[in-house]
């Protein structure tokens, strides 16, 4: 019985090919979207557990008035010498439930590294002092030497795969152990190559060295906790230890407290300041994890939709069987064959795909998802259960509805010829699949204008046509006296980058007042960087002209200056001369508390950081002693962008320096603040792509069927003068009713979806309801077009041929 059911299901299969390649082009289509989905779920949720101990590493952050910090200070800035480093590292390890403590910072300046005549740029240096730890706390493939090497030995490097390949044309990275390298001015000698740090990892270096200490700010600090401790009652102790540690903490009313963060929670459960790398975010992964959903249910529906297509198409052949004896249960796992056999037809098709497109999506959004399925067995078996879920679920449906329907009732009138209402069931995928398609458009359109409202909005400076360099600070007055000389150069000046990620806010109160604010960020610019990023203030022109003019100054944004204003009860040009105490709960050795400017200006409102934050008050000092080391601002003319950085290229190369030249454009910089949002728009919008394509092969095979289940009628309707135009409105008209329904079930649910994406922003577009109208009368034409295409052959054919009975 089971043999000639297989053959029965491998005919069927063959008798049918229009439907059965239509079926397969979905599901391969819906199944590779559903491998992309899983493993870029499962990679976003897999962040630093490749660590073997990662149950119990944890980062310890601060807390500073409302904010808090990945990067934890030493006691002062003079504190800074190696045995005072260790000091603290041993204060933490004393702590009951900490087994080890490391610390170490990143710099993402270039870097000239240099082996023999060899010499390539890298950035991404680490730098830590506790390298035993570092190295017994994280887990790292050692490819050549020893980490013990390393922690054992000073001024010791470590090298990734990718940077030592860039220094040696040899297969094996043996030759590099001990050899000595230059970094910048520093010597080092290679102790080990280890693999490239993984894709799912919270930080990222391209080299490791071990120093005897460590700069100041930007350091990391990580434990390892003993097995089955409390990270609460750690916590705890952990506060306590960093009061004898540093005992100014105790009177410095803005610190709030030391935290522990989980390591593998950081990448989608953290929100704080000076991430190493851009954190994940929740709302974009449960996203696009629901577009995956809805891809798979757009694939189910299809493959249910041709299944009950291709079996009401042979309910005379299933008539037959059964009058022949064939009972209703091997009917019903004939139907079950012929789905899994058209799931495995699918498979090697599916593997190809999956080939040739994943490496594009990894490269894409910067994830790692294995292109050979056999590389992640987890995901393939998911993908496996799914497609064969998918098979059987499409065809329970005509199982029940043929397998047991009585011989006679298949051979009276063609199944086919039923209209959609006779078939409650099709009728409700169809629309679920309108639904869908209405839904995904429309929130992909507005994700769409959302992007290009960021792009276009006026951010109060000039934003095109400026770029920061990045040399030597020694360098930097001879450097920028070069720039000056450019023609295509406009100003260049020093101070404080925008279209960054936000930093530390302030402390402040306004003079008299004793009501202190603490959401404020301090810029530091000089005169010509204000005229390069052509900000709009209150200062004389007059000021800028004359050097004995150009004094250090303080200037307000007109959000600080309005809150002033209604504060103080007066209008925002009187509030010139008030003073304003940064920091009013530190007491200075003088016994004075904070520390006061006056307002000396007031400049237009700018969106400094990313369009995520709102505008907050801005204080700007004005100094043209400003320094920010070798950075300089440089505004120019965006024509000439290719002859210009030229020109700066060959100023830079009459430099001594030992540190490569950066150049980073503030547009760009911009860009990058929200390339997350970009590319979860550019996916949203190429899932939608598809599921348009899905939703014209659905209908495609549906229209397909109800033209040859109403041939005879089509030949009736000719007959009697109807014209081609009318019967092709006949066959569009069904589907009319469909679209609306599908309009009503997806607006609401888009809209929420949108409202909770653009919540994410500060500045956004509106959401208005004539798009959904628009999205689906779109739809509508698209079915129409495609209805019409299917239709036009069987609506122009001669209606004698049409009238022969078959």
């Amino acid at each position: 019985m089971f043999k000639n059911s297989l053959f029965t299901a491998l005919r069927g299969l063959k008798a049918n090919k229009t439907f059965t390649v239509l079926n397969m082009l979905s599901l391969i289509i819906g199944l590779l979207v559903i491998y992309i989905a899983i493993g870029y779920l499962r990679f976003e949720k897999s962040y630093d557990s490749f660590h073997s101990q990662s149950d119990q590493i944890y980062r310890i952050g601060r807390t500073l008035r409302a904010q808090d910090y990945a990067v934890v200070g030493f006691p002062s800035w003079n504190d800074t010498e190696a045995e005072a480093q260790l000091n603290q590292i041993k204060g933490i390890e004393a702590v009951t439930g900490i087994a080890a403590s490391a610390q170490f910072m990143i710099s993402n300046d270039a870097q000239f590294v240099r082996l023999d005549q060899k010499q390539i740029e890298e950035t991404a240096l680490l730098t830590t002092n506790t390298p035993e730890a570092f190295t017994n706390i994280f887990d790292w493939e050692v490819l050549a030497g020893s980490q013990e090497n390393f922690a054992r030995l000073k001024n010791a490097l470590l090298l990734t795969a990718s940077t030592a390949s860039k220094l040696t044309k040899q297969t094996s990275y043996d030759n590099l152990i001990n050899k000595t390298l230059n970094i910048g001015d520093q010597t080092y000698t290679v102790a080990a190559v280890i693999a490239d740090v993984p894709q799912n990892s919270h930080f990222d270096f391209t080299m490791a060295a071990h120093q005897d200490r460590i700069a100041y700010w930007g350091r990391h600090l990580y434990v390892k906790l003993d097995p089955n401790t409390d990270a609460v009652e750690v916590t705890s102790r952990l506060n306590d230890a960093f009061l004898q540690i540093d005992p100014r903490l105790a009177t410095n009313p803005t610190y709030k407290g030391h935290f522990l963060q989980k390591i593998t929670d950081i990448h989608l459960n953290s929100n704080i300041l000076y991430e190493l790398k851009t954190p994940g975010n929740r709302t974009y992964m449960y996203l696009i994890g629901a577009f995956g959903v809805l891809i798979v249910l757009i694939t189910l529906f299809n493959y249910a939709n041709f299944t009950l297509a291709l079996k009401t198409k042979q309910s005379k052949v299933i008539g037959v069987r059964k009058v022949l004896g064939a009972s209703s249960t091997t009917i019903a796992v004939q139907f079950l064959l012929e789905a899994l056999f058209l799931v495995l037809f699918s498979l090697p098709l599916l593997f190809l795909s999956m080939y040739l497109v994943v490496p594009f999506f990894n490269q894409f959004m910067g994830v790692h998802i294995a292109s050979n399925p056999l590389e992640d067995m987890t995901t393939l078996g998911l993908l496996l259960v799914i497609s064969f879920g998918i098979g059987l679920l499409a065809s329970v449906a005509p199982a029940i509805l043929l397998s047991g329907k009585d011989t006679l009732s298949l051979f009276k009138e063609k199944l086919t010829q039923r209209r959609f209402e006779h078939f409650s069931l099709r009728r409700y995928l169809v629309i679920s699949q309108f639904a869908i398609l209405i839904g995904v458009s429309s929130v992909s359109y507005f994700m769409y204008r959302q992007l290009e409202f960021i792009n276009n909005k006026d951010l109060g400076f000039q934003k095109e046509g400026i770029l920061y360099t990045y040399t030597a600070a020694d360098d930097i007055d001879v450097f920028q006296q070069q720039l000056e000389a450019i023609p295509e150069i406009k100003a260049v000046g020093n101070g404080s980058s925008f279209g960054i990620e936000t930093f530390n806010n302030v402390q402040y109160k306004l003079e008299g007042s004793e009501t202190i604010f603490e959401d404020a960020n301090q810029f530091y610019l000089d005169y010509d960087a204000i005229k390069a990023y052509e900000l709009e203030t209150t200062l004389a022109p007059s000021i800028f002209a004359s050097s004995e003019n150009r004094k250090r100054r303080h200037l307000i944004n007109r959000s600080a200056a309005e809150r002033f204003a209604n504060l103080k009860k007066i209008t925002v040009n009187e509030l010139i001369g008030t003073q304003i105490i940064t920091e009013p709960s530190y007491q200075n050795e003088d016994g004075s508390y904070g520390f006061p400017f006056t307002i000396d200006g007031i400049y237009e409102d700018i969106n400094a950081f990313s369009l995520k934050e709102s505008i907050a008050p801005y204080f700007i000092t004005v100094s043209d002693g400003v320094r920010m080391g070798g950075m300089s601002i440089v505004a120019f003319d965006p024509v000439s962008t290719a002859s210009t950085v030229a020109k700066i290229e060959a100023a830079a190369a009459t430099l001594s320096q030992s540190f490569p030249l950066r150049i980073d454009f503030l547009d760009e910089n911009f860009q990058q603040l929200h390339a997350q949002d970009t590319k979860t728009a550019t996916l949203v919008f190429i899932l939608n792509g598809i599921a348009i394509l899905l939703a014209a092969i659905g209908i495609i095979g549906i229209t397909l069927l109800l033209i040859v289940g109403r041939t005879r009628e089509i030949g009736i309707r000719k007959v009697l003068g109807a014209s081609v135009g009318q019967i092709l409105g006949l066959s569009i008209k069904e589907y009319v009713k469909f679209v609306v329904v599908g309009l009503l079930i997806s607006a609401p649910l888009a809209w929420w979806v949108t409202q909770k994406w653009l919540d994410n922003f500060a500045y956004s577009t509106s959401i208005e309801p004539l798009v959904f109208l628009v999205v689906a009368l779109l739809v509508l034409l698209l079915a129409a077009a495609i209805v019409s295409v299917v239709s036009y052959r069987s609506a122009s054919a001669n209606p004698v041929e049409s009238l022969k009975t078959d």
